[in-house]
């Protein structure tokens, strides 16, 4: 995904259940971010990341597989609007 700043987040329509899922969010800005996900309209992941000032903060978490399924949607809540950060979600196979 392409980096943002401030509040934001993402969709989609294609997680396998078959597989399990890991949340990834990067941010730098001095600060921190409050990520969650949804899938099906249940809560499936909550977290916060330090955005430290000129180096990256990371923050991942590896939902088993089943737990989500179908569309899904993340948040980003930013402490401040200059805050950048990053996401992916990936299905890693095996």
């Amino acid at each position: 995904m392409d980096e943002r700043t401030g509040d934001g987040g993402v969709v989609s329509g294609g997680a396998w259940r078959g597989l399990p899922t890991v949340l990834t969010v990067a941010c730098e800005g001095g600060g921190s971010v409050r990520v969650t996900m949804d899938s099906q309209g249940v809560q499936v992941a909550a977290f916060s990341v330090d955005c430290p000032a000129g180096t990256a903060g990371v923050g991942s978490v590896t939902l088993p597989a089943g737990v989500v399924t179908g569309s899904f949607g993340v948040g980003v809540d930013a402490s401040a609007d200059t805050l950048r950060w990053a996401l992916t979600v990936t299905q890693p196979e095996g």
